[in-house]
């Protein structure tokens, strides 16, 4: 029996759920572990049978978990390092950036406090 290497990327820490999935599966797997990031919630490895199909393994895991986690998958190192640094990239902001997301929170947070006040002084008057 020869092995395939699987990379799984997502959202949040999937990894317990997913092993759950293939655990009650009928596929031969070996679950594998991804070193040297700081990020490693995020991103599992598994070794599947050659004889395993990427699809069939989607199906045991199931559609809700992969829509829940936003799950990815990548057969090659190439390709998971590649959308690792695509990731990383998308997540550093510039100083301006990073400005104005501070500003638009404080815009939504003012917005939101004023609509709470005139709901509160309208369910006053109601109650008056």
């Amino acid at each position: 029996m020869n092995w395939i290497t699987l990379y799984i990327r997502g959202k949040a820490d999937f990894r317990d759920d997913v092993k759950r999935k293939l655990e009650n599966s009928d596929l031969y797997f070996m679950p594998g572990s991804v070193d040297g990031s700081a990020d490693n919630k995020r991103h599992a490895l598994y070794w599947l049978d050659d004889r395993t199909a990427v699809r069939d393994l989607k199906k045991a895991i199931g559609a809700k978990l992969i829509w829940k986690y936003r799950l990815t998958f990548y057969t090659s190192l190439e390709s998971f390092i590649a959308a690792q640094e695509k990731a990383k990239n998308h997540a550093d902001f510039t100083n301006e950036e990073l400005s104005m997301i501070t500003s638009m929170k404080t815009i939504v947070r003012d917005q939101t406090t004023e609509r709470n006040s005139r709901h509160h002084i309208r369910k006053n008057k109601v109650a008056a």
